[in-house]
């Protein structure tokens, strides 16, 4: 059996491509200038629902890799973050 190889996610070259660094700004725009509490609470949910299927997507690379290469990263690195209000920081 060969040892596991853990390896931090900086060793992978993981940046936002510049479609993501524009849907980023659009969306930051669009919650500026929102002025309907309903709209925040769609946008805040369809949010949450993007970053939870690209943290399974991300977990499930991270097991291929783990399977096909035997390289696995630490679990604190695919952590979620945790959600606190911007006065609590």
């Amino acid at each position: 059996m060969e040892e596991i190889t853990y390896v931090p996610l900086t060793k992978f070259q993981i940046e936002p491509t510049l479609d993501d660094k524009f849907w980023l700004e659009k969306i930051k725009r669009s919650i500026q200038e929102c002025n309907s509490i309903s709209e925040l609470k769609e946008m805040a949910t369809l949010l949450a629902q993007i970053a939870t299927n690209r943290q399974g997507c991300i977990r499930g690379l991270v097991q291929d890799m783990f399977i096909f290469n035997n390289v696995s990263i630490n679990e604190d690195d695919l952590a979620n973050p945790t959600v606190k209000p911007e006065s609590q920081t």
